[in-house]
């Protein structure tokens, strides 16, 4: 069976907003791991485009049974988005990474991420038995992924040491 995204608005917010698919509340395998992509200050038109990509992207996450959980949100306010995937392992989200649309979408917009001002980040890790929060995964990804400013690598990918406890 396709799994469905559901779109959750928050009240407090009427700039932003995520898309779910899955439940975050599932007993995870032991190699499952937790992959998190992140941008900032994306202007309108980054923003509009990375929408399109990300619903053709959607759709193809929505068929693969190795995906267990995602986690789309966006804010206007900052132009922020954000993705967190869990996968049973990573070879699954890697194959998922470099095939089909997302790949497509990495080799002909890439721009999007890697230039102006946008400040990109990205990380992948062992999930530690449960799925962290929105907030948890912005601040283990902004400390520990690989960050870009403006398409220039600031800094390279660590693995952060306890995703248990908030970063220092």
């Amino acid at each position: 069976m396709k799994k469905q995204w559901k779109k959750q608005i928050d009240p407090n917010n009427k700039y932003g907003g995520a898309y779910i698919l899955g439940d975050r509340d599932i007993d995870l395998p032991p190699n499952a791991v937790v992959s998190v992509t992140r941008g900032e200050q994306f202007n309108i038109p980054r923003l509009i485009i990375n929408g399109m990509l990300n619903q053709m992207i959607m759709k193809a996450m929505s068929k693969n049974e190795n995906l267990l959980y995602a986690e789309l949100k966006g804010q206007l306010e900052g132009g922020i988005g954000q993705t967190m995937t869990v996968w049973k392992v990573g070879k699954e989200m890697n194959s998922f990474r470099t095939s089909g649309v997302h790949n497509f979408s990495r080799k002909f917009f890439s721009w999007v991420f890697y230039s102006g001002k946008v400040q990109s980040y990205f990380l992948t890790w062992k999930c530690n038995g449960r799925i962290p929060t929105y907030e948890e995964a912005a601040e283990i990804v902004t400390t520990y992924g690989r960050h870009f400013d403006g398409g220039n690598l600031v800094r390279k990918a660590q693995q952060p040491k306890d995703t248990n406890k908030k970063p220092s």
